[in-house]
């Protein structure tokens, strides 16, 4: 069968209120999930597997449906993300009216409301948890011309039961490495990289944390073994990229597993800069010494809150101290860092409680911030007790997720200051931080090309001006 894998173009996400200056330079990463699906596919059968990225060349509905005839799928496979379930559901109207036959969903959409998903117009089938294994026996059913019933993680017919618990690997080695060239890998870029070729890699699955507000998937916590991670990296550098972005829910789970995973970049001798998303639980010089030598060039933390008592209302599990120590030693190690804030968190009841945590991110003296105003999620522990609080009403959401529009606004955590107030707020943030003398002369000091300066001034400019 030919099947043809789709990131839908984003054009109607939900998302928090974010300056337009910061939407503007959104970074565009490799749609990882489906180069590692169509590697898999390609490599354990005889299915004609390609990739499009609507995302990247950001096509129009006459581009999309254009490209989709052009490889005449069998199948379209689409990954779902709910805050762009309108440009999902618009991306299968194209491919049907495209003449694709079969139309499968699959991703973290997926994964928390199969039978929603499933109930959407023009969906044949979904997929949830990890697609290879369970999306190769569906297509080999449909090849056959069986009717695919009982496949492990997969819902066809409306009746069938909701897939549960969900299809995981067990050995993450034993997935072949993503063929990177599946899509141009020169068009990827990292906006606060070095310039260089750049890719994401994830070298374990699920995360063991339970922060509140988060909904990552609380599936089981897998790793690669740090083998066939470098066979990966090694693979990457191949093809001349130089920056590697480790996109692991959280990377630092254990210091033992970073620790030897960077015993064996520096055994092969393997020269890029990387990238990671960490804890600050746990975090020690050694580590941060050896990750340095290892290639890391910046660390990116959710810090979330400047008070105590707003880290353990998230359930976060760290103390003010070990966030301050973390900050100051990866300065000393010389190590860029990213903090990411939330405002508009239950424990911020006045104005002055979110420039309180405004004022800390300054005080934390990390490279780059980024603040965004809480969305509590369905799936999220947070949502829920918004819901039995009273404060969160789940019916909009409900309503989304089975009739998506373009014109729904996610619910805030309103108890205590209201949308308008937030948004000021945030840009307040935003300026406060980077548009202090100390930070623009750093920061002029680091550019490295004309346009990247040029980039850079149009955006604070757009800060400034509230744009």
């Amino acid at each position: 069968m030919r099947l043809l894998l789709i990131r839908p173009p984003n054009r109607h996400t939900v998302e928090t209120e974010v300056p337009k200056a910061v939407e503007a330079e959104n970074v565009s990463y490799p749609p990882l999930a489906l180069l590692v699906l169509a590697t898999f596919l390609r490599g354990a059968s005889r299915h004609a597997v390609a990739i499009l990225d609507g995302q990247l060349d950001d096509l129009d509905d006459a581009a999309l449906e254009a490209r989709i005839r052009e490889f005449a799928p069998d199948v379209v496979g689409i990954g779902a993300f709910t805050v762009q379930l309108v440009d999902v559901v618009h991306t299968v109207e194209i491919a049907r009216k495209a003449g694709a036959k079969r139309i499968v969903l699959g991703g973290p959409h997926v994964n928390d409301f199969p039978a929603e998903a499933r109930g959407l117009p023009g969906v044949d089938a979904v997929v949830r948890g990890e697609g290879q294994v369970p999306l190769l026996a569906l297509l080999d059913a449909w090849e056959e011309g069986l009717e695919p019933r009982g496949i492990p993680g997969v819902m066809v017919h409306p009746d069938d039961p909701v897939p549960d618990p969900v299809w995981l690997g067990d050995d993450l080695d034993t997935y072949p490495i993503p063929n990177r060239t599946l899509v141009d890998p020169t068009r990827y870029r990292d906006v606060l990289g070095g310039g260089k070729l750049f890719t994401t890699l994830v070298t374990s699955r699920g995360c063991p944390h339970r922060c509140t507000f988060c909904n990552t998937p609380r599936h089981k916590y897998r790793t690669m073994s740090p083998r066939r991670i470098c066979d990966e990296i090694q693979s990457c550098l191949d093809l001349g990229i130089g920056e590697v972005y480790f996109v692991d829910d959280t990377f630092n789970v254990t210091n033992d597993r970073v620790s030897t995973l960077c015993d064996e970049i520096l055994h092969r001798k393997l020269v890029f800069s990387w990238t990671v998303r960490m804890r600050v639980k746990g975090v020690d010089e050694p580590l941060l010494r050896k990750m340095k030598a290892a290639g890391c060039g910046r660390i990116q933390f959710g810090v979330e809150q400047g008070t105590q008592e707003g880290l353990d209302r998230l359930q976060k599990g760290v103390t003010i101290a070990e966030i301050e120590r973390t900050f100051r030693l990866c300065r000393k190690v010389r190590i860029r860092t990213v903090a990411y804030f939330l405002i508009g968190t239950p424990t911020e009841r006045t104005p002055d409680d979110v420039r309180r945590t405004i004022r800390y991110s300054v005080r934390l003296r990390p490279d780059f911030v980024m603040f965004n105003i809480l969305t509590p999620f369905p799936g999220t522990r947070l949502f829920d007790e918004g819901v039995k609080e009273g404060v969160l009403d789940p019916a909009p959401w409900n309503r989304f997720i089975t009739h998506p529009t373009p014109d729904f606004r996610p619910q805030l955590w309103e108890q205590h200051l209201k949308r308008d107030q937030l948004r000021d707020l945030l840009q307040h943030a935003y300026r406060r931080f980077y548009w202090r003398p100390t930070f623009v002369v750093k920061n002029i000091l680091q550019v490295r090309h004309p346009d990247d300066l040029l980039r850079k001034a149009k955006a604070g400019v757009r800060l400034l001006l509230g744009r």
